[in-house]
């Protein structure tokens, strides 16, 4: 990879590591505080609700901060600003100002996935943006399965505060990082407005149904992979038979299999530096189908596999997804083209919820049910997806400077 592409891959794979490790170290720690301020639980979690609505509804406004002001410079302001909002959470005596805390890492948590994305996607070398768009994405999945484990240990030995202050001050540190790197010229602020002698500007404009096609498999993938991860923990326990006590055994089984279908990022992003996006995309949704249609019918210790299989798609589509959103949208509208992806999975993310609430209510059927319905939503995908124009050969590329 060239010097000028590491620093930014490397602060973009540290910024998803640690948005998704502050952002899911209230989760935890929430059962702490529960016994702390003498709350009940859905009291003390409901704090997260503006913090985590602002992730998604900010992600428009911070793609095109960062299209207008450079995504470096906004990187820099995502990682001081997390770092500060966590910081404070730890400083905090009471719920209101918790809940201005946690607001203040869901905002500026809102401009990684639009921001970094756009930035690696135009910093990343073409012979190998799919294989490092899968190491960014393994990073935020690593950070996924290590935070409550972070937030668990820190509390265990200093206490909760300092949960929530260490990692933020982690997090400040790598923001000071990447300004001393600007301000020492090894990352540049903002890419040139214009480009250089005999370089013609990358501007495709993507055709309509192409849109059409990627708002769609965006917002079904979005509901799907929602509702498979909501009820990930309710249908293992119903397949291993385990009950309350069990509840240790149980976050290690779902955690493993969450990690094991991770790797699924890596896998997407090789692909991809090989393949032609839209076939492989095609491939990573009948990939999906199967073992959802599997599991609306099996059940058993063969859930686990099945679990596994089903995450490792959905984490293999991620990276060609992104690469696609590159491919059709404006380098000078990337930031906001992410921003919009995001907010499309904010909005239909509640969808996915209600889907598995309403699958175990009474009488309506339980797991077969739910992944019966996300097997039809996939077969949906599927077929958007073949609407997307064939690729006889890639086009050319121009490798943008980071910015």
């Amino acid at each position: 990879m060239p010097p000028a592409a590491r620093l930014p891959v490397l602060f973009a794979a540290a910024g998803h590591f640690l948005h998704h490790v502050l952002a899911g170290l209230f989760l935890t720690l929430a059962v702490v505080l529960e016994r702390v301020w003498e709350k009940p639980y859905a009291e003390i979690i409901a704090l997260w609700t503006i913090g985590a609505a602002l992730i998604g509804l900010g992600a428009p406004a911070a793609g095109w901060l960062a299209d207008r002001f450079g995504r470096a410079r906004m990187m820099a302001v995502f990682f001081l600003g997390i770092g500060a909002a966590s910081v404070v959470a730890g400083l905090v005596t009471g719920p209101a100002g918790m809940a201005a805390a946690l607001a203040g890492i869901g905002l500026f948590g809102a401009l990684y996935h639009p921001v970094a994305l756009a930035w690696v996607s135009m910093a990343a070398p073409a012979a190998i943006r799919g294989r490092v768009m899968g190491w960014v994405g393994i990073a935020g999945s690593i950070g996924v399965a290590l935070s409550a484990v972070i937030a668990g240990g820190l509390a265990a030995v200093a206490g909760w505060r300092t949960a929530m202050i260490l990692p933020g001050v982690v997090t400040m540190a790598g923001g000071i990082a990447l300004v001393m790197a600007i301000l020492a010229g090894r990352i540049a602020p903002v890419a040139p407005a214009v480009p250089a002698a005999g370089v013609a500007p990358r501007e495709t404009r993507a055709p309509f149904g192409v849109l059409v096609v990627l708002v769609v498999t965006f917002t079904l993938g979005s509901v799907a992979y929602t509702a498979f991860s909501t009820a990930l923990p309710k249908w293992l326990s119903e397949s291993l038979a385990l009950d309350a006590s069990d509840a240790a055994r149980l976050g290690l089984v779902v955690g493993a299999t969450l990690l094991m279908g991770s790797v699924g990022q890596l896998i997407g992003g090789r692909l991809a530096d090989r393949l032609p996006f839209k076939w492989l995309y095609v491939a990573t949704f009948t990939l999906k189908f199967v073992p959802l249609a599997l599991a609306a019918l099996l059940g058993g210790p063969v859930a686990v596999l099945l679990a596994a299989v089903i995450g490792l798609t959905f984490d293999m589509s991620a990276p060609v997804e992104n690469l696609l959103l590159a491919r059709y949208s404006s380098g000078r509208r990337r930031g906001l083209a992410f921003g919009m992806k995001f907010a499309i999975g904010f909005a239909a993310a509640p969808i996915g919820v209600n889907m598995v609430a309403w699958a175990y209510g009474e009488g309506a059927g339980g797991a077969p049910a739910l992944f019966a319905i996300l097997a039809a939503m996939t077969a949906v995908m599927v077929a958007a997806a073949l609407l997307l124009p064939c690729e006889a050969a890639p086009p050319p590329r121009i490798l943008a400077p980071a910015e």
